[in-house]
């Protein structure tokens, strides 16, 4: 089953912290440049995600942490 688009049968997931839009970024600038990635997810869905991302006030990190 996919889920809002995503191929592969993966949920998708919304990008909640600057730091996530950040490794997103880095990872979609590694693919086009055919570099290997730190994840299996392809340009189109990379893309999918900042542009979802784009223009929301997100916080530097989400909370929560180790207890």
């Amino acid at each position: 089953m996919t889920v809002l688009g995503c191929s592969k049968g993966r949920k998708h997931t919304p990008i909640t912290s600057k730091a996530q839009r950040g490794f997103f970024g880095a990872e979609l600038r590694r693919k086009r440049l055919g570099l290997k990635g730190r994840t299996s997810m392809s340009k189109t869905e990379l893309t999918r995600h900042l542009h979802e991302a784009a223009g929301k006030k997100l916080p530097a990190r989400k909370g929560g942490g180790k207890k």
